[in-house]
């Protein structure tokens, strides 16, 4: 019975240890790690609206018929106007969590689309980071919905699907929709 409370108050030491060194390395690298998201955020909401100058975090609350939007921003041009917006997005591909960054002008154009972390399929799914895909969205217009297609596109909103990674497509496609349909009726709308 000694030993068992022996080993127990060296396991009770060795978890106290353990637990204030990893509290001490959380609060160490808690801020860097928020300022490296900070600066990723950034660089993903200037590559999907390549024109703005500055981006304004809008305060209003995103109604819940658009929840895989996380955050919206206001493009603003170099005049401190608003030209359109970008909105982060968490949707799902083939797996959770796969991260978007949308821009979409006042006028209602695809300005870009930026894929950021994401667990898809390598080789497959994963090919939804490459830009020749991203490419395919900008410069659309959003007065009607995007279309995922598995051949060549054949009509001015469709999408090509990576080939084996169709529901990838439709996940990314899906929010780029979603983000269009909030700027429509919850930020202004097209101008």
């Amino acid at each position: 019975m000694k030993n068992v409370i022996i080993i127990a108050a060296k396991l009770l030491a060795i978890t106290l240890i353990a637990g204030a060194v990893l509290g001490l390395v959380y609060s160490v690298t808690k801020e860097p790690i928020a300022q490296q998201a900070r600066a990723e955020a950034d660089i993903a909401r200037f590559e999907a609206f390549p024109e703005a100058e500055s981006f304004v975090a809008q305060t209003e609350a995103i109604p819940d018929a658009f929840s895989i939007i996380k955050q919206v921003h206001t493009a603003l041009d170099a005049d401190g106007n608003p030209i359109g917006i970008t909105a982060a997005v968490v949707t799902k591909g083939y797996n959770a969590g796969l991260n978007l960054t949308v821009g979409i002008g006042a006028d209602g154009v695809i300005r870009g689309v930026v894929v950021g972390a994401h667990s898809e399929t390598p080789g497959l799914g994963a090919k939804a980071a490459e830009d020749a895909f991203q490419a395919q969205y900008t410069g659309k217009q959003t007065d009607t919905p995007l279309y995922v297609v598995k051949s060549a596109p054949s009509g001015a909103n469709d999408i090509q699907a990576i080939a084996s990674a169709t529901i990838t497509t439709n996940g990314i496609t899906d929010a780029v929709n979603t983000v269009a349909a909030y700027m429509k009726q919850s930020a202004g709308g097209v101008q």
